[in-house]
């Protein structure tokens, strides 16, 4: 699934940047993120929040951004309406390609964002212990795959300099034992969205 989208983007990008000139830059940036999981079946409701923020960087061809980036965050659990006190310490790789359409305002370039998003999960703390996984793996239990819309835009400071704010929204399919536990378990309905709030510093080659 992953190379399959991985594709499409970069073909689109090719077909694009040859009917169009082909702007290069690259950035650094950092971003807000939130992510939600809801869990629902007859025995009742579980939730988990992990909010957090990240650090990439940017690569961009008019048409098309590719990142990548290293994501940190608490996540917290709810079980009858109470939430865990102490948050499990995550971190992440984070690999993104986002198409985009760029359309000049005037002072400044406005942007609709598709694209996907791997998170790569390296590591998961709870109060300065390494989390025990038991019979699953870390892979199984925190990677995760996006779909990811949203909308940006380019200010110039100079010629060659940009901020790029952009907010972009985004549903995942699980961890892979969330989707076995739903193979499992045809009570279960489950959903995981979230939110990112970035801002980059970019350089126009």
């Amino acid at each position: 699934m992953v190379r399959k989208g991985l594709l499409v983007l970069v073909m689109a990008a090719l077909v694009t940047g040859g009917t169009f000139a082909v702007d290069m830059s690259a950035g650094l940036g950092g971003s807000f993120s939130a992510t939600f999981d809801s869990f629902d079946d007859d025995d009742g409701k579980m939730q988990a929040r992990l909010i957090g923020g990240s650090i990439f960087a940017m690569f961009d061809a008019t048409f098309v951004e590719a990142s990548i980036g290293m994501m940190f965050g608490g996540e917290k659990w709810r079980f009858d309406g109470e939430w865990d006190d102490d948050p499990t310490n995550l971190t992440y790789l984070t690999i993104g390609l986002l198409g985009k359409y760029p359309i000049d305002i005037g002072s400044f370039t406005l942007f609709p964002m598709l694209g996907i998003r791997y998170d790569l999960g390296l590591s998961a703390k709870y109060d300065g212990e390494d989390l025990d996984f038991g019979e699953t793996s870390k892979a199984d239990s925190m990677n995760r795959f996006w779909i990811k819309l949203g909308a940006g835009a380019d200010f110039p400071i100079t010629d060659q300099i940009f901020i790029r704010p952009s907010f972009l929204y985004g549903i995942n399919f699980g961890t892979k034992d969330i989707r076995d536990w739903k193979s499992d378990d045809s009570r279960l309905s489950t959903f995981h969205h979230g939110l990112d709030i970035r801002v980059a510093v970019g350089f126009r080659f």
